[in-house]
């Protein structure tokens, strides 16, 4: 258990002192916050009550793409840059396991995601508390939105750590995130064909933006968190056996 604490603080203070760390924290706040400001901006004009900041901003296009793009940026250099460099080899031999090294590496990432994401609750509680009228708010209707964010987000990250072990190539590694990533995005997108009710029921399970748009209007479903969960372990399983036979061929 140490040595998973040394190496999660080693992957997290290593993010950043990275360039490409801080040009994605930049797009994140820029996007959150200009979604905020205009979304904030057009209930207020429209006297618009029904619905929330968080479905308005979590159910765009702009939060998706920049989500699709984010995941396989954070990952491409986690293992891929440790193969090119030859530092895996030193990592290797550190008295640590192939799960510490894989868990660390992906918590840490988990958590830059996080961070990046942060400002959106953060703008919403200034909002609560600098406001000269206390506006109300269901707490139920941030949070949740905001737990599917860290489920998908954490399910995209596993991909992209996944897929940083199979290559020492971070661009590769990049595009196969990307490309899984996508595939498994569109997928929702089959529900709406002429499939029967059971079909698109099936599909639905997998659909992300139905998945937010359930937990933004602050309805708590445990599929999701079953479905995600089960996700994250299994690529995180596939990476620790990928990296266990690296390690044997060395």
């Amino acid at each position: 258990m140490r040595g998973f604490i040394t190496l999660l603080r080693k992957e997290l203070a290593a993010y950043f002192v990275s360039p490409v760390a801080y040009m994605v924290l930049l797009a994140c706040s820029l996007v959150i916050g200009f979604s905020f400001w205009f979304w904030v901006n057009y209930f207020v004009s429209n006297n618009i009550k029904e619905v929330t900041v968080f479905y308005a901003m979590y159910n765009g296009f702009f939060f998706w793409f920049t989500l699709i793009i984010m995941c396989p940026i954070l990952t491409m250099r986690i293992f891929s840059e440790e193969f090119k460099m030859g530092t895996i080899e030193m990592l290797m031999t550190a008295p640590v396991k192939e799960w510490e090294v894989v868990l660390a590496k992906y918590f840490a990432t988990l958590l830059f995601f996080a961070i990046a994401w942060s400002p959106a609750v953060l703008n919403t509680a200034w909002m609560h508390f600098a406001s000269p009228e206390k506006i109300q708010i269901s707490w139920g209707m941030i949070l949740l939105p905001n737990l599917c964010l860290l489920l998908i987000g954490g399910f995209y990250l596993a991909i992209g750590v996944f897929t940083s072990v199979l290559t020492q190539n971070q661009i590769i590694s990049a595009i196969l995130s990307f490309a899984m990533i996508f595939i498994l995005f569109c997928a929702g997108f089959l529900a709406n064909g002429k499939a029967d009710q059971s079909t698109q029921d099936l599909i639905e399970y997998f659909s992300v933006m139905a998945q937010m748009d359930t937990y933004s209007k602050g309805i708590l479903t445990t599929r999701p968190i079953v479905f995600y969960l089960s996700g994250i372990t299994f690529f995180l399983f596939l990476t620790q056996r990928v990296l266990l036979l690296k390690r044997l061929k060395a």
